[in-house]
């Protein structure tokens, strides 16, 4: 069992060491008691709690007060008493941990007797309300330290962190605080005749749960809650309107049921600007869906666009690709099964977009919803454009014999390859027959320190940058490696 370590012994075992008496020890622990209850805790304790000790173990920290007031309310009937009773109530009330210790204050309360005559109360107890509610074993301070703490992190986080600080509370106990603090709010809300216009939406406090459905109501000027109901109905949307006279106007989504408390109300009403934001950009994209067609332009000559050339000035152009046109251009791009279907996709969507038909009837058409049309319209370009590259790509291979190559924006020239420094040994063995691997093992004590790839690469880019002095007959050695 840990001893705790009193304050006053300690205080008058120094004290008698240095030669003090006794009646000068007292008076200087006096002092001292009175100035660490004014620095340590002047605005928190009542003036009328004067500190007697300080007691400490491994555990807890202990401050013990004795109440001097002169007079007390009465609690029932709120009449002023002076008459004290030769009775007392001692509690711990807990505070604030420190030094990862729980710190409790040891309050012995005076009694006293009611002097009103019509009270049916003889003796109560006085109370600090300010400085712990009536039965509550916290301070006041303590819980609100409670409720930030549970915030910012959840109760069950709050509870841990606080325990490791020292103090003795659990996650329950700071949920209660939390809604305690909340109701007050919520009081205080209702009992206001300023707010003139009111927010309100839904929420579901589990998620995809319609029967958890609850409805905010916000201040729409200071932008905070007012208060949470139970419920998205009329009926319970109704109720809580009723308790704001005050508000003139009410902004709302589009629930039906919201629309018609307010009506019930009288309350001036007015779309979110979330919804207004909403539905003027379905709008513009209704819009532009029904325009697009006009807007797109083909490239003309290569079998793409199909135009009546008797008709032209009086027909738009239509978009058209035959299917065996389709299989041929997938067969030479080398498509996969997914990529080839995303690509008949998007030609058979510019097709019936051209004739002028709607996203909504495309998609019927084509038996997709009418967000796939959307995206295969936001591809389409990028689509077109990688299979037109694919086949080039190929196209190129073939000239120069089967040789694989690359392409795009990327590619640098051969001059800023790895290879460069030994240009003319390569091309020296290349045009002696020799191939790239060869090459590769002949520069490597030179110095040469890249893969035998970069070499491979380096002799297709020199067979176009210089195919007047590199071979081609070489094209078949490169292929066979």
């Amino acid at each position: 069992m840990t001893t705790a370590i009193k304050w006053e012994e300690v205080f008058t075992k120094t004290y008698k060491e240095h030669g003090y008496e006794q009646e000068e020890i007292t008076a200087i622990y006096r002092i001292e008691m009175d100035a660490r209850a004014f620095f340590d805790f002047g605005g928190t304790v009542p003036d009328c709690l004067r500190l007697q000790g300080i007691e400490k173990d491994d555990k807890e920290i202990k401050y013990y007060w004795d109440s001097h007031s002169t007079q007390a309310s009465c609690p029932f009937c709120s009449h002023m008493s002076n008459v004290r009773a030769n009775e007392y109530y001692t509690k711990p009330i807990q505070d604030i941990p420190r030094d990862n210790l729980a710190f409790y204050h040891i309050v012995r309360f005076q009694k006293y007797r009611c002097e009103n005559g019509g009270c049916g109360t003889n003796l109560f107890t006085e109370r600090f309300p300010e400085f712990s509610e009536e039965d509550a074993r916290k301070t006041v301070r303590f819980k609100k330290y409670c409720a930030e703490r549970s915030l910012g992190s959840g109760c069950y986080a709050a509870q841990r962190q606080l325990r490791g600080e020292g103090a003795v509370i659990s996650n329950d106990t700071i949920a209660r605080y939390i809604k305690a603090e909340a109701a007050e709010v919520i009081e205080a809300n209702i009992m206001r005749d300023n707010v003139k216009i009111i927010s309100i939406d839904d929420i579901n406090k589990r998620k995809g749960d319609k029967s958890s459905g609850c409805t905010v109501f916000l201040d729409w000027e200071t932008h905070k809650v007012l208060i949470i109901i139970r419920g998205t109905t009329k009926e319970a949307a109704e109720r809580a309107l009723e308790r704001f006279p005050s508000s003139e106007y009410l902004s709302r989504d589009r629930a039906s049921a919201y629309s018609s408390a307010g009506d019930e109300c009288g309350k001036t009403q007015v779309a979110d600007r979330f919804h207004l934001i909403q539905n003027a950009h379905h709008a513009v994209k209704d819009a532009l869906s029904e325009i697009l067609p006009a807007k797109i332009y083909i490239r003309e000559g290569d079998g793409w666009v199909s135009v009546d050339p008797e008709d032209e000035e009086n027909e738009m152009p239509s978009f058209y690709v035959p299917d065996h046109v389709v299989e041929e251009r997938i067969n030479a791009a080398g498509l996969t099964p997914a990529k080839a279907k995303k690509y008949r996709d998007t030609l058979k969507m510019l097709e019936l977009d051209s004739k002028g038909m709607r996203t909504a009837n495309i998609a019927q058409a084509m038996n997709i919803s009418v967000k796939d049309v959307r995206a295969i319209r936001a591809t389409a370009v990028t689509t077109l454009q990688r299979v037109d590259d694919k086949i080039a790509a190929k196209t190129a291979a073939q000239d120069l014999g089967g040789i694989k190559t690359v392409s795009g924006e990327r590619v640098q020239p051969s001059n800023r390859s790895i290879v460069e420094p030994f240009r003319e040994t390569v091309i020296e063995l290349w045009n002696a027959g020799r191939s790239h691997r060869d090459i590769y093992t002949t520069i490597q004590p030179l110095g040469y320190s890249g893969s035998s790839n970069a070499v491979y690469q380096f002799i297709l880019k020199l067979r176009k940058e210089m195919p007047d002095e590199i071979r081609q007959s070489q094209s078949r050695a490169v292929k066979k490696t």
